[in-house]
Formats: structure tokens, sequence, C-alpha cells
């Protein structure tokens, strides 16, 4: 993002970014500097931030005539993700890419376990099987699932999702008014119920060395697959990666194969709402809005793909020889079936709250049933306030 931004003010000499990556304790500090008077003119943020900024009254709307003044228009984009970052029907945010969790895997790791590599798991049953057979002791690894954090909460939703899919359900997050958990269900214990199955059967927890942890394990053939993202892709497809000739992506294991679907994120832009508008720096922010939308190429060089319908249609995108945008193919190929997560205001604390009290179902230390009626009780909670 930085030689991205370094690029437009090179070529737009009227314009000055101060470019800051990486802001520990980002959502606080934009909310404080909200609150302040001072926020940063453009934001780039997760789709799900976009409810609690916006009740906070952190982002302008972006008007359709500004959007259509410069060229931004919804059929640029894909449609799946546009509509998903719409909030109460205002949209205060752009969307750069998508991204989402399938299936990454180590092709010799499989074949050396006695597995074919040409039939990768297709159902949640064939990637169980996969977690049992290709786990051997305390050496190597089938699988692995993600126990704490963001991550738990990713990868509980698309697992939550299939099943409801499959199910016919509307099980969620929210119930679709959004005034109460949707999750401690017959969709919920199902998902649960997956997480917790491969833990026990990967014969978790994986014993990584301090400072290690999943892509170290796979480059050193111990882990043999994960369903995981394709930020990955920005290090385990880089030429000269032990795992770099041996890195397969396939569709996520799906509950019902028939009834597709899976768990995906956007990284959306965004101007703040400042205490005074200046109109030259809306007019320079749109400008560099649009411009970051046409260059997406480069982002996804680090495993985005982009949401710009335009850029995956280009010929540099679609006749890059870079194994990123091979593997990337995945997700673009899929992109019809994503499911995005609901946009609520009380997203955040969820994402920060609820993993704590579903991880202890995920590692087998309480029943799964325990961990999803007290995330459930929390989750009322919060959104009661």
């Amino acid at each position: 993002m930085h030689d991205m931004t370094q690029q437009y003010v090179r070529e737009t000499p009227l314009v000055q970014i101060e470019d800051i990556q990486g802001v520990p304790d980002f959502i606080q500090k934009f909310i404080a500097s909200s609150v302040a008077g001072s926020p940063p003119d453009v934001v780039w943020i997760r789709q799900t931030y976009i409810p609690g900024f916006a009740e906070k009254n952190m982002l302008l709307d972006l008007l359709p005539k500004e959007l259509g003044q410069v060229g931004l228009r919804a059929e640029d984009f894909d449609a799946t993700v546009w509509k998903a970052s719409e909030y109460k029907g205002k949209r205060y945010t752009i969307p750069i890419d998508i991204h989402g969790y399938h299936l990454i895997w180590h092709e010799s790791f499989v074949r050396d376990g006695g597995l074919d590599p040409n039939k990768p798991p297709a159902t949640w049953v064939d990637w169980q099987e996969w977690a049992s057979r290709l786990t051997q002791g305390d050496s190597k690894f089938g699988a692995t699932i993600n126990s704490s954090g963001g991550g738990l909460a990713w990868q509980f939703h698309g697992f939550l999702r299939q099943a409801a899919k499959q199910a016919g359900s509307d099980a969620d997050f929210f119930t679709a008014d959004g005034k109460k958990a949707n999750f401690n269900n017959a969709a919920g214990n199902a998902a649960l119920t997956l997480m917790a199955d491969i833990w026990k059967r990967a014969n978790h927890p994986i014993p990584y060395p301090a400072g290690q942890g999943s892509l170290d394990y796979m480059e050193q053939k111990k882990l043999g697959s994960m369903v995981n993202g394709p930020w990955n892709l920005n290090r385990l497809a880089a030429v000269g990666n032990p795992m770099y000739n041996d890195l397969r992506v396939t569709f996520s294991p799906q509950r019902d194969v028939s009834k597709p679907s899976w768990w995906a994120q956007s990284h959306q832009i965004a101007l703040a709402k400042p205490q005074k508008l200046e109109e030259n720096k809306r007019a320079a922010a749109f400008d560099f809005m649009k411009w970051l939308t046409e260059h997406t190429f480069e982002w996804s060089k680090a495993g985005q793909l982009p949401a710009n319908r335009k850029v995956l249609a280009s010929d540099q995108y679609q006749k890059s020889d870079l194994l990123v945008h091979k593997h990337l193919k995945v997700w673009e190929k899929n992109l019809a079936t994503a499911t995005f997560m609901p946009l609520h205001p009380r997203y955040v604390e969820f994402e920060d709250q609820v993993p704590p009290l579903l991880a202890p179902g995920v590692r087998n230390e309480v029943s799964v049933q325990k961990a999803l009626a007290d995330a459930e009780l929390l989750v009322n909670t919060l959104v009661g306030q």
C-alpha cells in the first residue's frame, strides 16, 4: 500500500499524502481522532467496521451523484461485495478487494501420507478424513483450525453459513433485525462441532515452537492443510519459498456441495468525517479513491482479489505468470457463492469478545453446546446495550 500511495503522489504532483501503515489499536485511535475533530482524510477499513463507524457519525456518506462525477460506478465492481458493503441503504465505502477462506494444502505432504493429491477434500467429511489419516503422532499434522481471535470468528461464520444454507436456515451471527444472536442452533452446533472435530483429529494443540505458526509448519512439511485466506499467498507463493512447488488451493470443503458457500470479507476505502469540510481535500480524496480501485493489480500481488471488474478482466491480471495470481483464480472463480458477514454496529465487540467463549468448545475443553450458549448470552447482552 505504501508503494501504491507513493506512485499516486508521483503521478499527481498537486497532492501530498502522509501515509501511515499498520497503526496499533487502529479502531480506538481512529475513534479518538474523530472525537477530537482531527481524523485522517482517507481511511482503509474492513467491511465489518462500516456500521460501527457510521453509527458514530465518523464516515462521510458517499452520495451517488458524487461517485458518478468521479466515475465510480456500481457496475465496475463485483456485485456481491458492492451490495454487501451497503449499510442502511447508504454507501460509506468503496470496496478494494475480496478475500475469504478456501483450502490451502501441501501436495507432497498429502502424497507422502498415502492420499491422492488429485482428489482434494470436497466435503467436511473428506477434510475430516484427511485430518485423521495425515496426522502422525506429534510430528505431522493433517490439518489445523483457528482457536482464537478473528480467525476463529471468520472460520465459524463460514461453516455456520454453509450449515444454514444446507438446512434452509437463516442462522447467522445476528438475527435479521440485529437484535439477538442467531447461532446457538442446529447450524451453529454443526459448525462448531466440525471445528472441534478437526482439532481433535489433528492431534491439537500443534506444538508450535515459540515464534512459529501454521505457515512455518507447512513450509517444514509438518502441516498438510488449512482453511485460510489468500493473504497467505503473499508468503507461500513467493519464489524461493519451501512450499512454492507444493502449494495448492482448492474450494473450501462444503457441508453440502450442491449448496456451496464460503466466508468472505473485504478491505474498503472511506472518507472520514472532518470537523470542517475542505473541498480541495475532499476532491483529492475522491480522486485518490478512484485511482486506488483502478490500480489494485499491485495490491493483488499481496494475495488480495481485486473488487474492480476491469482489473480482474485485464490482460495484466489474467495473463500474469505470478503463482499468487494462479491461485487467486480459485477465489475469482467462486465469487458468486461468497458469503459476507452481516453488517452490525456491535460487530467489533463481537469479534473481540466472542472468540474467547467459543475457543474452549473448539479445543474440546467444554461441550459445543456450552460454548454456544455462553457466546449467545454475551451477544444478546451486547446488542441489548
